[in-house]
């Protein structure tokens, strides 16, 4: 019975989430999951006229301490912001790609969390590692998201395995960050938005 319930969770993993590598993708429709295609998202696509949808992270700071967060920054409406700056506040860092089925099927409970909690002390980001920053555009067109989502495919995922020790390297990844900077909570594969609300609620 033991290996059963332990297979069971195991099939459960596999289908809510992605391998972070574009070219492979993790679910359980196929008898080898690791190395399907995922869809190839390269083609060209505009910016809209109202500017950039999403922001370029433009500094990553360093992964010191274990379970410290991993500062960065970027842009935004003309304005240098740090996640530092949301000290003080419940921060929900989600790891995501266009690419990504289990990703995008979480999206809209984040964006309702976002809605849902924008009264508290809580601050939603989401980051795109999609190589290519037009495809999380053209989404983002089609997709109303109310939280910050930024795009930054190569080293800010892998600061934050580092300092949690996190080894799958799978999306989607979402960290909980409590009020004092420490990294208390590590989620692999997609949620509804009643699992994320339980865990957020200790630290609200």
């Amino acid at each position: 019975m033991k290996k059963i319930i332990l297979f069971s969770l195991a099939a459960v993993f596999l289908f809510a989430s992605c391998s972070k590598d574009k070219n492979t993708t993790t679910t359980r429709d196929t008898q080898n999951p690791s190395t399907r295609q995922a869809p190839n998202n390269n083609q060209t696509t505009q910016q809209t006229n109202s500017g950039m949808l999403s922001h370029e992270v433009k500094s990553v700071g360093s992964a010191e301490k274990k379970d410290e967060f991993v500062d960065f920054s970027w842009q935004e409406n003309g304005k240098e912001m740090k996640l530092s700056d949301f000290k003080g506040k419940v921060i929900l860092l989600n790891f995501w790609a266009t690419w990504c089925g289990p990703c995008k099927r979480e999206l809209p409970s984040l964006s309702q969390l976002s809605v849902d909690l924008k009264d508290k002390n809580f601050k939603l980001i989401g980051v795109s590692v999609d190589q290519d920053q037009g495809a999380v555009e053209s989404y983002l067109s089609a997709n109303n998201l109310s939280y910050t989502v930024l795009h930054e495919p190569s080293q800010l995922v892998g600061k934050y395995m580092q300092v949690t020790g996190q080894n799958q390297d799978v999306i989607p990844q979402t960290y909980i960050i409590d009020k004092n900077g420490k990294v208390v909570e590590t989620i692999i594969g997609s949620r509804e938005k009643d699992d994320f609300l339980k865990i957020i609620n200790k630290y609200l």
